[in-house]
């Protein structure tokens, strides 16, 4: 043991009886050369003496440490809660550690300097989880800043923007809006309003987008004046409620460019009497698991983030060279906040 007592490669490999290097290959990853029942016996050994890898001894000898460095724009928020939790279960599959910085791409400074933090721990990979355009204030300086990770080695993911250099995953949100908008036409609303989310970039405008071109495919014209913008959160949606209660007729749907919107608008809409599903329907936008359990269950787009985590991952892991772009779909689920208007055609 080490002086500090902490177990090293080398008790474990002289209590498994192999080389120093046949442990270190078994435990940093790089097993080709190895037998699985050597590789049964390091493991087993290295687990019974409590054996933790030195990742920053991991990241001199290999150059890069088992670590994933994810950045993201808040903690907690709505849209990147889940891609964050695809990233999480992603990592854990694939023995990998996360660590999380949060940067918001505006503040160059401490975003630039978070990233460097984070090349500073070698990861194999980094991930950067977006709603804007890559052409967005501080884009460019993040895109900078995230090649000097590529020179230096490390593979970097982009996910929900598209344009930059790096691999990246998207979901058509616009393509997702415009199935809704039309599924909901379907099954007989014509009055629609829509609530677009500051804060939420490039994915509020092409949801709100997608939302309009799928009623007009439908033949429903949204006019400017029946979009509003506010806050992307639930107090965003809250507020957005009140602007809703003053118009006149009151529109039949409301679809919210996100799920915590669509549920702030909903209470204060229930405040003044309304009923959800009778008085009015509601619509959001990303599918979390709670909206199941609130009365109604909320009409919603099922987004894939989970599959979009894995796909950075494999895509990480590619020796093809970067800037490919995977684009995943979304799609509506109609629950009973947007209940049937008029009989299905058989």
């Amino acid at each position: 043991m080490s002086e500090n007592g902490a177990v090293t490669l080398e008790d474990v490999a002289r209590e498994a009886g192999v080389s120093v290097s046949t442990a270190s290959r078994t435990l940093n990853g790089r097993t080709g050369r190895v037998s699985e029942t050597t590789q049964a016996r390091v493991r087993a050994v290295a687990t019974r003496m409590g054996y933790a890898t030195n990742l920053a001894a991991q990241a001199v000898a290999l150059g890069r440490s088992r670590a994933v460095g994810l950045i993201v724009g808040d903690i907690p928020d709505d849209y990147q809660n889940p891609v964050m939790t695809g990233v999480f279960h992603a990592a854990a599959k694939r023995g990998m550690l996360v660590t999380t910085a949060v940067a918001k791409t505006a503040a160059i400074t401490a975003t630039s300097n978070a990233i460097r933090l984070l090349r500073g721990q070698r990861p194999s990979v980094i991930i950067y989880v977006g709603t804007e355009s890559s052409d967005s204030e501080g884009m460019p300086e993040l895109t900078a800043e995230l090649q000097h990770a590529e020179d230096e080695g490390c593979r970097v993911v982009v996910i929900g923007v598209s344009g930059t250099p790096f691999d990246s995953v998207v979901v058509d949100d616009r393509r997702a809006a415009g199935e809704l908008a039309k599924a909901l036409v379907g099954i007989g609303y014509t009055t629609p309003m829509i609530v677009g989310g500051i804060g939420l970039g490039n994915i509020s405008r092409e949801r709100t987008a997608g939302f309009i071109e799928g009623c007009a495919t439908s033949g429903i014209t949204v006019p400017p004046d029946r979009v509003l913008q506010q806050a992307s959160s639930h107090d965003g949606g809250y507020r957005a409620a009140g602007e809703v209660l003053r118009r006149r007729p009151l529109p039949d749907v409301v679809f919210c460019v996100n799920d915590s919107m669509a549920i702030g608008l909903s209470v204060r809409l229930r405040e003044q009497g309304l009923v959800i599903g009778r008085d009015i329907a509601v619509a959001g936008c990303d599918d979390m698991p709670a909206l199941r359990d609130i009365d109604p269950p909320l009409t919603t787009i099922n987004l894939p983030w989970l599959e979009a985590a894995e796909k950075a991952f494999e895509m990480a892991r590619s020796a093809d060279a970067p800037g490919r772009a995977v684009v995943l779909n979304g799609y509506p689920v109609l629950r009973t906040s947007t209940p049937l208007l008029v009989p299905q055609q058989v």
